[in-house]
């Protein structure tokens, strides 16, 4: 719901499967929580049973910018998988920077190329060596974070740390 319908920060959603599991969730849920908001719960239900054409749009949208991160930031010099169905992307640290870790990498983009993006350590050890970038800036503001970055891989030395 959150990225689908673009109803982000109103944690909902739902499960579906086998009979006995979805039995045990409810009755494990009953003792954690009361449920969900009620407004949420109608906008939601809304948004399932509504018109779909908006999860094309936001999937194309999210599909240009993850083209244009790709290939802006492999002109500048850090290749980055293309995600196949997300609206994150799961960057390695550029050769260069592998060392530093995911933290201070994160820190060194922030401050030399104003880009702010998630150290990959934040989601667990197997997160280090890789940050993870958000594909929530317009085509323009990525190319834009591409050229800061290309500045910065192709001067490490100027940067202090």
């Amino acid at each position: 719901m959150s990225k689908t319908y673009s109803m982000a920060g109103w944690r909902i959603g739902f499960g579906v499967g086998n009979r006995d599991l979805i039995a045990a969730l409810t009755r494990v849920k009953s003792y954690l929580d009361y449920g969900a908001f009620t407004p949420i719960q109608v906008a939601a239900t809304t948004a399932l049973n509504g018109p779909q054409d908006c999860v094309e749009e936001h999937r194309s949208i999210y599909k240009e910018r993850r083209d244009v991160l790709v290939e802006s930031f492999a002109q500048a010099g850090w290749h980055i998988p293309a995600p196949r169905a997300t609206m994150f992307a799961w960057a390695p640290l550029p050769p260069a920077f592998v060392e530093m870790g995911s933290m201070k990498f994160s820190k060194l983009l922030l401050e030399h190329a104003k880009v702010a993006v998630s150290p990959g350590i934040g989601f667990g050890e197997h997160g280090e060596g890789y940050v993870r970038i958000a594909l929530v800036e317009n085509k323009q503001r990525i190319r834009q974070a591409a050229r800061n970055v290309r500045r910065l891989l192709r001067d490490p030395a100027a940067c202090p740390g």
